[in-house]
């Protein structure tokens, strides 16, 4: 491995084991993975909740989000209900955008989501990864993690892939299933998450990072 930085970035299906690819490769690689400490840190700098972040993970805001949002500005009585500043979805996806570059900048590290991929594309030492699964197998991961039936685990999973869709055609105006935006695409469901890991390894090592 070369002294300079390197980034994963692994874009991921719900129910497809991406949290659990970037936790294992962490551990193999000595890096850190960074999911959740994007929102976090972006909520730091803005005195918020991290669940006030939460809601917008990955998915733009509603119509009436928006609507309040624009209410809030042009009639007193709106804003008085509302937080003083709500940070629009472009807002959020600079201020996300900055802190992963930064973090690209000064450490290796494994990015998961967050239209990472995207985001440091003009990295030198970059490798992006997609992880997918077919549907029942993403089905049974969603229901046992969440404790739900098969019916809403299909839902929640449908929904997300809706507005993960949406969100990153807006931002990247690209389609995330184009399996040429990747350098690997691994079906989990198939290959499983361990042999994923040794793959995503594997080629990782042998990529110009010497």
């Amino acid at each position: 491995m070369s002294d300079k930085p390197f980034v994963i970035t692994i874009s991921h299906q719900l129910g497809a084991g991406g949290a659990y690819l970037g936790n294992k490769l962490s551990k193999r690689l000595g890096i850190p993975f960074i999911d959740r400490d994007v929102l976090k840190q972006v909520a730091d700098q803005l005195q918020l909740s991290d669940a006030d972040l939460e809601k917008r993970d990955e998915r733009l805001s509603s119509f009436w989000e928006s609507f309040t949002r624009m209410a809030a500005y042009s009639d007193p009585q709106v804003g008085l209900i509302t937080s003083p500043y709500i940070l629009t979805d472009q807002e959020l996806f600079q201020l996300e955008s900055e802190y992963i570059q930064r973090i690209a900048e000064k450490t290796s590290a494994i990015i998961l989501g967050r239209c990472g991929r995207y985001i440091l594309r003009d990295h030198p030492h970059h490798f992006s990864v997609m992880v997918h699964a077919d549907l029942p197998a993403r089905i049974s991961r969603i229901r046992d993690l969440f404790t739900l039936s098969e019916v809403d685990a299909e839902r929640l999973i449908k929904s997300n892939d809706k507005e993960r869709a949406a969100y990153i055609h807006t931002f990247t105006k690209q389609d995330w299933l184009n399996v040429r935006l990747y350098e690997l695409c691994i079906n989990t469901s198939r290959v499983g998450l361990d042999n994923s890991v040794e793959l995503v390894t594997a080629c990782v090592t042998a990529k110009a990072y010497r």
